[in-house]
């Protein structure tokens, strides 16, 4: 609440009931959990926790100086396939947290590569546990909308930089939920076609206007695998943020949005929200439906 979370009256403050869905799913996030980590609990291959000392952009390659890799390989400086994404997010001395893989071919890859900075996590952790305060201060059922101070949180963007609420403070702000994996066209395929719509209207009509897109698939939606995601839609990233970062902080976000995530076999069932915030924070237009025309929010940021 851009650290006036001390001063405000969470009974008397307004919000707005859900469906039946968020209700129980309000419950279900509520109940005590420990705070996530960056890629904690991904099972798939093998746990990679390195420094990068080269980045062969020609290649495609990563050379990463690796820790010990229990029962596959002891310490060594090797060179591994990434994405493109990855590989244009790499920095020559950062740590990354990562999952060693093997090709159809027998390759080592690198996929879900995290940074490993205990600076960024405890940005992430000291803003996110705010954020869980609030999220806990709901009633069941209930979420924050029109004419609510909007939520905070403390997320990685699209290039691996720490993107917080308060950085959009005194610019409206357009927010919606995504994940890169959805294959619906009338989901996230087209809100994403929106958002980009109208973050190219509101640059014609020279207005300050900033957008992020929450991911519902933290696991799987990494920074590189973000980035891939806006170029492939033609998205300028200078004012345009595609965020994931720790589990418990998407959940929380979810709830306090009141956005219906259910997770299934290589999917997920999830109901839309996008959400206009005002330059002071407050929650000004919000659409629970695919229908909502880039023209319409375009009138009221004017």
């Amino acid at each position: 609440m851009k650290g006036k979370l001390k001063n405000i009256s969470w009974v008397n403050k307004r919000f707005k009931q859900s469906s039946v869905w968020v209700l129980v799913f309000g419950i279900l996030a509520g109940c005590s959990r420990k705070e996530e980590s960056l890629g904690e609990g991904d099972t798939e291959g093998h746990l990679l926790i390195g420094t990068i000392t080269a980045v062969d952009e020609a290649a495609g390659l990563l050379e990463v100086a690796h820790e010990d890799i229990p029962d596959l390989m002891p310490a060594m400086t090797m060179k591994f396939e990434v994405s493109a994404g990855d590989l244009k997010n790499a920095k020559v001395g950062q740590k990354i947290r990562a999952r060693l893989v093997r090709d159809e071919n027998g390759a080592f890859q690198l996929i879900k590569i995290w940074p490993l900075d205990e600076q960024v996590s405890n940005d992430l952790k000291r803003v996110n546990q705010r954020l869980q305060e609030q999220a806990k201060a709901l009633p069941s059922g209930y979420y924050y909308g029109e004419g609510d101070e909007s939520p905070d949180f403390a997320l990685l963007d699209q290039f691996g930089e720490v993107v917080t609420n308060d950085q959009f403070s005194g610019k409206p702000l357009m927010l919606n939920f995504i994940f890169t994996r959805c294959t619906d066209a009338n989901m996230c395929p087209l809100s994403t076609s929106k958002m980009a719509q109208l973050q190219k209207l509101a640059q014609a009509s020279e207005l300050d206007v900033n957008f992020v897109s929450i991911t519902l698939d933290p696991q799987y939606d990494t920074p590189g695998v973000l980035r891939q995601y806006a170029e492939a839609y033609g998205i300028d990233g200078s004012n345009f943020k595609f965020v994931t970062g720790p589990k418990s902080a998407v959940r929380d976000l979810v709830k306090s949005h009141g956005v219906t995530s259910i997770d299934k076999v290589d999917t997920i069932m999830h109901s839309l929200a996008t959400v206009l915030i005002d330059e002071d924070g407050a929650i000004a237009k919000r659409s629970d439906k695919s229908a909502w025309t880039p023209e319409e929010f375009l009138e009221i940021l004017r």
